[in-house]
């Protein structure tokens, strides 16, 4: 799962990044910098389960102390790159600005919760690798985003990109069904967290509180 969704990321950004270094105007030193640290969250998610699978616990726990760090930058950096984008208009032309902004919110939310509940269950390792996996996949949607022939699915876009990224979070639970003959609990909570958030953008974002929010956010 972890090179899967690194082949989606690898992908989708593959599609904008070269422009976006080569381009007029390129874009602003913050997505640059917020585009390096998610880069170094995804290559620590395909490292850790790869030292898990050679034996290397004592290192996966060492570099697990630097992806806190990682983490809690990337909680800084997601919000801060989605206040700049939304309020200078480099939200993608498929995507409402309202849904963008709540979008990412709320990813970026699910991402910090899923990330402190797999840290405070490190020590169940069942636990732990299901919400990490879980983490990763809430912030999939950029990448999938730049992927998938966006544009072309219309006013639909966002109900496309959601179904793609809960096909991700059912992975897990399917293979469990396969070679567990169960599905172990932590996906009930990685699963439901995700689906009810993805299920309540779009009412947050055509509410008051969304387009108070886009209205804050554009005038700052």
């Amino acid at each position: 799962m972890s090179l899967a969704m690194a082949a989606v990321f690898i992908s989708g950004f593959g599609n904008t990044v070269p422009n976006d270094f080569i381009g007029t105007p390129a874009l602003p030193l913050l997505l640059h910098v917020h585009g390096a640290v998610f880069t170094l969250w995804v290559m620590l998610f395909v490292a850790q389960p790869a030292f898990i699978a050679r034996g290397s616990i004592t290192l996966h726990r060492k570099i697990g102390w630097l992806g806190v760090a990682l983490a809690a930058a990337m909680l800084i950096m997601g919000v801060a790159a989605t206040l700049f984008t939304v309020h200078y208009g480099y939200i993608p032309s498929f995507l409402p600005p309202a849904i963008f902004l709540v979008m990412n919110l709320v990813g970026i939310a699910v991402f910090a919760g899923l990330i402190a509940a797999g840290i405070a269950l490190r020590k169940r390792s069942e636990w732990h690798k299901r919400l990490m996996l879980g983490a990763t996949v809430s912030i999939l949607g950029p990448g999938l985003g730049r992927l998938l022939p966006m544009p072309s699915f219309g006013a639909a876009a966002p109900v496309v990109l959601f179904g793609v990224g809960m096909l991700f979070a059912l992975a897990g639970p399917v293979v469990d069904l396969i070679v567990r003959r169960r599905v172990h609990p932590a996906y009930y909570w990685v699963v439901g967290t995700i689906a009810v958030s993805q299920l309540a953008i779009a009412p947050l974002a055509f509410s008051p509180i969304g387009g108070g929010l886009l209205a804050v956010v554009r005038a700052q």
